[in-house]
């Protein structure tokens, strides 16, 4: 398993948090990136809200059987660009990251014009309300699940498996997953002599695994049932492996520390209402703290056994951060504490995405050993993505205010004394 960023970060080389932040955000780099293309796919006329309104559409799951949600399909695609660009959005959804998926899908390279294709399906799927036509996520579904495209042959057999989006045809479903799996092997070997084909090593094939596992559960007579019990077997101790990595995670060393990257985010938040509050018209803004605070208290009762916080707090943080007048001294050392915490906690997610890299590495061979921790990985990869965009957008909120930067190379010592000191129990 490695950091599923872009450049050195796609291949596991990253040595700093700083550098990983810096190579995620190159997964953009030689896309000429145009804004308008989003509109021929959504209906987000101002873009300044795009960021609220797929926040709000990602909070629906278990939509239905054939398709729970986005995230379901996250590590699902062929090529690493666009998992990379995908799980971006997903985890900190910006326009920049949506027309890039967008212009992909016009892509000369057919692999990656294919992945994006299928991000559109799962977007449009997820996000039906901000579709640009009520028409248009079917329209990609039917242009995409007849390609010889190994995430769209998986999700074909979950609309033909299944029977919720067109009549059950079970053979056409049994096929499309033989049609994947032969894809995948088939890039897996390319090259020698011939054309060479992606297949992204991120790709687990668990959602092809979870295709499997959900048909013999819903279909006791379905064909050739004994020569996929084995891949549903794979996938029910897959999944029996991660719930058992998920009760005993709070205890070990990784675990504590996503414990105290919440609670530094928190503090950083804090610091953040503290010194609006002082700021001239801070009384104006006491409504939105009271919903912020609001926010932040929900989260905290709701969070599940990985997540550390949503980002919509520090984004609202950031907008209210926007309205307040000059800084006075304190203020300014505020301003610069809060971010040399935001700073403490990306370093500790980058050191858990590291160590959470090298515990499945060392189960090599045993599949089910690698993929028990894979959900834990990929929540602090998706915070860490998070992390990356909220610390830069404050440090450019920051250098507008002539408030000097954080020294990273304290911050980087301070988190090497804070992760070095937690111990399984």
């Amino acid at each position: 398993m490695a950091p599923q960023g872009g450049g050195q970060a796609a291949r596991g080389k990253s040595s700093t948090y700083d550098q990983w932040c810096n190579e995620q955000s190159g997964t953009l780099r030689g896309i000429k990136i145009d804004t308008g293309v989003i509109a021929s796919e959504f209906n987000v006329p101002n873009l300044e809200s795009l960021q609220d309104e797929f926040f709000k559409a990602l909070q629906r799951t278990r939509i239905s059987r054939t398709f729970p949600d986005a995230r379901f399909f996250k590590g699902s695609f062929e090529t690493k660009r666009v998992r990379a660009l995908y799980d971006s959005f997903l985890a900190f959804p910006e326009p920049d990251t949506l027309a890039a998926l967008i212009q992909l899908t016009r892509s000369s390279d057919g692999q990656e014009a294919g992945d994006a294709g299928m991000a559109m399906v799962f977007l449009h799927m997820q996000a039906p309300n901000l579709s640009a036509t009520p028409t248009k996520g079917i329209e990609w579904v039917r242009r995409m699940v007849g390609q010889q495209h190994y995430t769209a042959q998986v999700f074909r057999a979950r609309v033909f498996g299944l029977g919720e989006m067109a009549p059950k045809n079970l053979n056409d479903a049994l096929g499309a997953l033989q049609t994947a799996g032969s894809l995948e092997q088939q890039y897996r070997r390319s090259g020698d002599g011939g054309i060479k084909m992606e297949f992204d090593p991120q790709n687990y094939g668990a959602v092809r695994n979870a295709t499997v596992r959900d048909l013999l559960a819903a279909e006791p007579n379905l064909p050739n049932r004994k020569t996929w019990e084995g891949t549903g077997q794979l996938q029910q101790q897959i999944e029996a492996a991660q719930r058992a990595y998920a009760q005993r995670f709070p205890r070990t060393a990784l675990g504590k520390t996503y414990q105290e990257v919440a609670t530094v985010n928190y503090k950083a938040i804090d610091i953040g209402n503290q010194l609006i509050t002082r700021s001239q018209g801070g009384n104006q803004l006491a409504g939105q703290l009271a919903s912020l605070e609001s926010l932040k208290s929900s989260q905290d009762g709701e969070r599940q056994t990985y997540a550390y916080m949503h980002p919509d707090a520090q984004v609202n943080q950031l907008r209210m951060f926007a309205k307040v007048g000059q800084l006075d001294p304190d203020q300014r050392q505020m301003a610069a504490q809060a971010q040399e915490l935001r700073l403490n906690a990306q370093g500790m997610l980058f050191s858990a995405v590291s160590g959470l890299m090298q515990e499945s590495a060392s189960a090599f061979g045993d599949f089910v050993r690698m993929a028990a921790p894979l959900e834990a990985y990929r929540v602090a990869y998706d915070s860490l993505i998070q992390s990356c965009v909220i610390t830069t957008k404050w440090e450019q909120a920051m250098r507008a205010r002539d408030v000097p930067p954080v020294d990273k190379a304290k911050v980087a010592a301070d988190v090497g004394r804070k992760t070095g000191g937690y111990k399984d129990d």
